[in-house]
């Protein structure tokens, strides 16, 4: 049977406005900085909110193994809008932090349950295609709001992208109840009594682990710490900078696109290696680069290469599990990248505000990338003695 595209597609709009929405009060951080007077061990703080997901994002992921249902995306879509128009109210760090965790909640939904879904309804010949298109719609929906979001907080306030994003997640909501019908739906609503042990689990992925944390990390150290160095190191305005990093997640959308393709053609792991290596070299000259001509380019290849290694590990995931475990495996999955995002990013924090350089941050995540880099070689090595797929 040919895939439902359409379901595809209502799922990765999920998918962009979950992520474009972390992604919009990630880009405003450079205004929220002067407007609140936010230090940077405060901006850390915000990042290490993604624990919250973590643990959410678990339950989560168990529950949908247990008892799926198609409601659980809307449900994480009307608390990410409700939270961004909390926003609306809010005027210092206290208010910001306690609405970032409301929305660390909403945003606990999507992963577990959009990718599992995903590789359920799609599995077989399409499931790489699939998981490629859902990984460049959310970069979309990221490059939206980075691209948007700086010039719209300083041609209006930074309260204007908070009503966009929460507009978005609402008419999300009503997409999944409206466009989709469930004589569509393949995946069965179906309850289980029992599901896999999450220790089962997590030994099929141990070995990932390292690489799955350096993801989140070189995500969010880069995407909180990369606007705030060029405008306050660099004399960039807030919205030329959201824009430079604009181009980085554009051009990982494109690869996304054709993840598929470059699978078959070069093999995850191979992948996974040039990510990791590229990622490496990219965030260590941005320590030492600030003018757009070099900025820019080093952004575009580094958007290139890292962004491919999500939908990579996504796909060496849906390999590695059976369809029962794909909820909590993603679940723990993406636990581990947030989480260790999270940590890094409130390292990152720590280490930039006691030398006054958010340029710093980018060190912690080029050694991240390049112990990632061994324990990537190390486990291809291992999948080849085993006689796995490459």
């Amino acid at each position: 049977m040919a895939p439902n595209k359409k379901l595809l597609w209502v799922i990765s709009f999920h998918h962009a406005c979950n992520d474009g929405t972390l992604m919009a009060l990630v880009a405003l951080l450079p205004i929220l900085v002067k407007e609140m007077g936010l230090t940077y061990y405060e901006v850390g703080l915000l990042g290490f909110g993604l624990l919250i997901t973590v643990v959410v994002q678990f339950v989560v992921g168990r529950y949908a193994d247990r008892i799926f249902s198609r409601y659980l995306l809307e449900l994480g879509a009307a608390l990410m809008g409700a939270s961004f128009l909390l926003m609306l109210l809010i005027d210092d760090f206290v208010g910001l932090f306690t609405v970032v965790i409301a929305m660390r909640v909403g945003a606990s939904f999507y992963h577990p349950v959009g990718t599992s879904w995903i590789t359920r309804e799609f599995a077989g010949e399409y499931v790489e295609t699939a998981l490629g298109v859902q990984s460049g719609v959310g970069n979309l929906g990221v490059i939206i709001a980075l691209g948007s979001s700086g010039f719209l907080g300083e041609a209006f306030s930074w309260r204007a992208p908070c009503i966009l994003w929460a507009g978005l997640n609402l008419s999300a909501v009503l997409l999944g109840f409206f466009m989709v019908e469930e004589s569509e739906i393949r995946t069965r609503v179906t309850r289980q009594s029992s599901a896999i042990a999450p220790r089962q689990t997590l030994q099929k992925m141990w070995i990932l682990v390292l690489p799955i944390i350096a993801g989140g990390a070189l995500y969010q150290i880069t995407s909180y710490f990369g606007p705030i160095s060029l405008t306050e190191r660099s004399g960039w305005t807030a919205g030329g900078a959201d824009l430079a990093f604009a181009i980085w997640i554009g051009v990982g959308t494109v690869t996304s696109y054709y993840f598929g393709a470059m699978s078959t053609r070069y093999g995850k792991a191979a992948l996974l290696t040039a990510g990791y290596l590229v990622s490496a070299v990219s965030v260590l000259s941005l320590t030492v680069v600030s003018q757009w001509y070099l900025v820019a380019p080093i952004l575009a290849i580094y958007g290139a290469f890292l962004m491919i290694t999500y939908p990579a590990l996504f796909s060496i995931m849906t390999d590695i599990t059976h369809e029962s475990e794909r909820g909590t495996a993603f679940g723990t999955l993406f636990g581990f990248q947030l989480g260790g995002g999270a940590a890094f990013v409130y390292m990152s924090g720590i280490i930039a505000d006691a030398l006054r350089n958010p340029g710093y941050a980018f060190v912690i995540a080029a050694v991240l990338a390049l112990v990632s880099l061994a324990t990537v070689l190390m486990w291809h090595g291992e999948s080849s003695r085993n006689g796995a797929a490459r």
